[in-house]
């Protein structure tokens, strides 16, 4: 396949993931609206590093704070849902350096500025992927060799996880987004920082097969998606939120977990 063929392919995987969270997450917030008291909104798609090589898809519950603000009665009118759809794709993608390097560029910034250092999501991430020798994590370009997305698109602007209302009206759209961007992306392991409650419908939906249990205390699921070719099966463990766990321990489960 020519360099310009592969280019278009990943621009025209983009596009879908961007209709489909226009049509199947983005309008029916507007059409719900009234249910969401009007309130201010992120949105979020998945985030390719420009040397992913589908070794690692991470997976948080929601982006806690991204871009600029969604109103959702705005996106009743389909003109409206499109330019934020537009939006938040620019956001994630975007021509020029690997947008995915936001992680360390943010590592270590002094207060009252986001650090990425003191954020136990990102610090167990960057052992992970230094455990699974996918990178070398005391290079700036570490978190490039990822993909990171989130079960829900669509999350309050600035700070915290979607209400059960919220949850509810975007389920559908966001169970078909991860489909597809786990058949864009083909991780050969899929890592869920997001505990097995928040995770089932998404596994069900990724046809997913646990393991012979195992003894784990913060690991709560790990085993396989379905085989559906032309992808391969990929590797899942879906870890406890790590946020006041400890991290050896909680990394050292999520090792094991992998290799199982």
């Amino acid at each position: 396949m020519l360099a310009a063929d592969i280019i278009w392919g990943l621009v025209m995987a983009t596009v879908e993931e961007r209709d489909l969270f226009t049509r199947e997450v983005l309008a029916p917030i507007g059409a719900s609206a009234g249910q969401l008291a009007d309130k201010k909104l992120a949105g979020f798609l998945a985030m390719e590093g420009h040397l992913y090589r589908n070794e690692l898809m991470v997976v948080g519950r929601a982006v806690n704070g991204w871009g600029s603000d969604i109103v959702p009665s705005k996106l009743a009118r389909p003109v409206e849902a499109a330019a934020v759809a537009d939006e938040v794709m620019s956001s994630v993608n975007g021509a020029g350096p690997c947008p995915m390097t936001w992680v360390t560029d943010h590592w270590g910034n002094p207060r009252p500025k986001y650090n990425t250092a003191t954020s136990a999501f990102w610090r167990v991430i960057r052992e992970v992927t230094d455990r699974l020798d996918i990178a070398d994590t005391e290079k700036p370009s570490w978190p490039s060799h990822l993909v990171w997305s989130n079960l829900y698109k669509v999350s309050p602007n600035p700070l915290g996880n979607p209400s059960a209302a919220l949850c509810r009206i975007q389920l559908p759209g966001c169970l078909e987004l991860m489909e597809l961007e786990t058949s864009i992306y083909r991780p050969r392991r899929l890592f869920m920082l997001t505990g097995k409650d928040w995770a089932g419908p998404f596994l069900e939906r990724l046809g997913f097969v646990p393991f012979a249990s195992s003894e784990f205390r913060w690991v709560e699921a790990a085993g396989e998606t379905a085989d559906h070719a032309p992808n391969e099966p990929a590797r899942v463990v879906v870890a406890a939120h790590p946020q006041g766990k400890p991290q050896e321990e909680w990394v050292g489960e999520v090792m094991a977990a992998f290799q199982q």
